[in-house]
C-alpha cells in the first residue's frame, strides 16, 4: 500500500525506508522550496511539541532552527546578538508572565 506524506523529512529517512526493505520516491528541493517546507516543518513539529511534550521532539526542533538558519543565509551570531537584544528590551519568559488583557483607556 502507497502513503503519501509529501513533507520535509531528515536526510537518512529514504535509505531507512529502504533498508527496512520498502521502496519509497523523494526529492531534493530547491532553495524556493526548501524554505516553504522548512516552515512547514516547524509548523508541524511545533505542533507535535504542543500535543506531546518531549525531549526528542524539541531536539527535532533545535535542529530545524540550526537547517532554517542556514537555508535563510542568516547569520548565527546575529540570531544570537538579537536574542541577546530581545532579552534586554522585552525580558524573556523565564518570570511565567501571561498578558490577560490591555485597556487603551477609550
Amino acid at each position: 500500500m502507497k502513503v503519501e506524506y509529501n513533507k520535509l523529512v531528515r536526510d537518512k529517512v529514504p535509505e531507512i525506508i529502504r533498508e527496512s526493505g520498502r521502496a519509497c520516491e523523494y526529492k531534493i528541493l530547491g532553495q524556493s522550496e526548501i524554505r516553504t517546507a522548512l516552515k512547514d516543518k516547524l509548523l508541524e513539529k511545533a505542533q507535535v511539541f504542543m500535543n506531546s511534550p518531549s525531549e526528542d521532539e524539541l531536539s527535532d526542533i533545535y535542529e530545524l532552527l540550526e537547517t532554517i538558519v542556514e537555508a535563510f543565509d542568516y547569520e548565527p551570531l546575529h540570531i544570537d546578538y538579537l536574542k541577546i537584544q530581545n532579552k534586554e528590551n522585552k525580558g524573556s519568559y523565564s518570570e511565567k508572565v501571561f498578558l490577560i488583557s490591555v485597556d487603551d483607556g477609550q
